[in-house]
């Protein structure tokens, strides 16, 4: 089964990533994809761009300093409004490693798949704090299974 069959699987009938009533499955998700990146000679470099974009992501919306937000504190419709967009843009950065990839390359792409199919389960901010926390688990399971 793909990573992307897998997500679909763990999210269910779930309407959004924050609805989903079990994190256990993508926990374990997480652990497939960072130990299946670290054996198909990913390096670090290549995965970092996802945890850095969506960590950054997290503090632009809070501050109101992302795209359609022109607020120091910007309420939650537009938050939820920046959390969509900033989803959208996390594709592209993905789409662009995936196609500088000269190692691990096909993982890469495993990769950019996934991430599209769960950016596009972003509706709020909330869900956009979850694929933060799915990317981070993806990073901790990579460099606990010895990724470099």
């Amino acid at each position: 089964m793909s990573w992307t069959q897998e997500f679909k699987t763990a999210r269910g009938d779930a309407a959004t990533l924050s609805d989903i009533g079990d994190f256990n499955q993508l926990v374990s998700l997480a652990e497939t994809v960072g130990r299946e990146l670290q054996g198909g000679g990913v390096s670090s470099r290549q995965i970092r761009v996802l945890l850095s974009e969506t960590t950054a992501g997290v503090s632009r919306i809070r501050r109101g300093r992302t795209l359609g937000i022109d607020a120091a504190s910007p309420d939650r419709a537009q938050q939820d409004r920046a959390a969509q967009r900033e989803a959208a843009l996390l594709n592209i950065s993905l789409v662009y490693s995936a196609g500088r990839a000269k190692s691990g390359e096909t993982y890469i792409r495993q990769l950019t798949d996934l991430m599209g199919e769960v950016t596009g389960n972003v509706r709020t901010f909330e869900d956009f704090k979850v694929l933060r926390k799915f990317s981070e688990a993806v990073m901790a399971y990579f460099k606990f299974h010895g990724g470099k």
